[in-house]
């Protein structure tokens, strides 16, 4: 990874999404109950979805050719991710606030809050000419539903190969038949039969 031949659109996502991933591990918030303080940080609760969504934007910035800018399904679910872990941020931000108990909100949320905000303006701000929401909406449909069909034609053909997994016995199991002790009776019976005709037509 070349931070000077990668993208600025990627560059300023991938800072973002580092900055984020570490301030999971910052105190976010203080609890103080009857003179006790507890220090909590971001991986607890939703904070745990927040964390995805940094990990999922920094993998999205370095996979690909880190030259250009995301394609437009990448560009679409950087978008998605850093929308969500901004609000879920920002709502803990206010249920802290209206905590009954006394409760301090650290530099860790704060910082988690940039990040994420960051993540979004950076894709956003630094898109490339042709993106926009409405195409990108329906790119990531249509390879989701490419992926939906592939995964069907798949089972669909583990199916019938399990299907023909039950075929007809094999000739050496038709020559075991063939050649069975109750098989080798009828045989001799008929041998018997053609030598002695007044077998078949008994005497009335």
């Amino acid at each position: 990874m070349n931070f000077k031949t990668m993208g600025k659109q990627r560059r300023f996502v991938l800072i973002a999404a580092i900055v984020g991933i570490i301030s999971m591990f910052l105190p976010w918030i203080r609890v103080s109950v009857f003179g006790l303080t507890q220090s909590v940080n971001g991986l607890h609760g939703t904070g745990i979805l927040v964390f995805l969504c940094f990990a999922a934007c920094g993998i999205i910035a370095y996979l690909g050719d880190q030259s250009k800018n995301l394609e437009k399904t990448m560009w679409m679910l950087t978008l998605i991710f850093s929308a969500l872990a901004t609000l879920i941020v920002l709502w803990n931000i206010i249920k802290a606030s209206g905590s009954i108990y006394s409760a301090y909100l650290s530099f860790g949320i704060y910082l988690a809050a940039s990040a994420a905000m960051g993540i979004l303006a950076s894709a956003f701000l630094f898109r490339s000419p042709t993106d926009n929401i409405r195409d990108s909406f329906e790119s990531l449909k249509n390879d989701l539903g490419n992926k939906m069909r592939s995964s069907s034609t798949a089972n669909n053909t583990a199916t019938k190969y399990s299907d023909s997994d039950a075929k007809p016995n094999s000739p050496s199991d038709t020559e075991a038949t063939r050649n069975s002790p109750a098989n080798s009776s009828n045989q001799v019976k008929d041998v018997d039969d053609i030598k002695n005709p007044s077998n078949l037509n008994p005497p009335l």
